[in-house]
């Protein structure tokens, strides 16, 4: 499915929540939900492949998925997103959810690397001191 989800919040399941029906989640990251644990469907059948569940309020890897973490590619870290703040979902290319980083699942999330480390240059130490000097003297 590949669904990214940041950010939500429910009393049961801040990403995901259901008491009635079989939940299958597939390369999907549930972030930073301020309520409610990243997946709470008790009673039904829950599998989770290749899912990034990180900081959410109520718990990550919780009840009846608990035993899942590190299991089928799961995992639990940030995802790096490239701007979250101004709605870029889109993955840094460090991210452990970028395909590259992730032979066994591949990409995990609905963005792929969309961002990356800032360039280098070449200077020299008396260049950047020359940056901190006061013009006035």
């Amino acid at each position: 499915m590949q669904c990214t989800l940041n950010g939500n919040s429910a009393p049961l399941g801040g990403g995901i929540g259901g008491s009635t029906w079989e939940v299958r989640l597939d390369n999907t990251i549930i972030t930073f939900s301020s309520q409610g644990d990243a997946v709470a469907c008790s009673g039904t059948y829950t599998r989770l492949t290749c899912c990034d569940l990180y900081g959410n309020a109520g718990g990550d890897w919780t009840e009846n998925i608990a035993g899942q973490y590190g299991m089928h590619g799961n995992i639990r870290e940030d995802p790096l997103f490239c701007d979250p703040e101004n709605g870029d979902f889109a993955l840094d290319c460090n991210s452990p959810c970028a395909a590259d980083n992730n032979p066994e699942c591949g990409q995990i999330g609905a963005w792929p690397v969309g961002c990356g480390p800032t360039p280098v240059m070449e200077t020299t130490w008396g260049a950047i001191k020359s940056l901190f000097r006061d013009a006035s003297k």
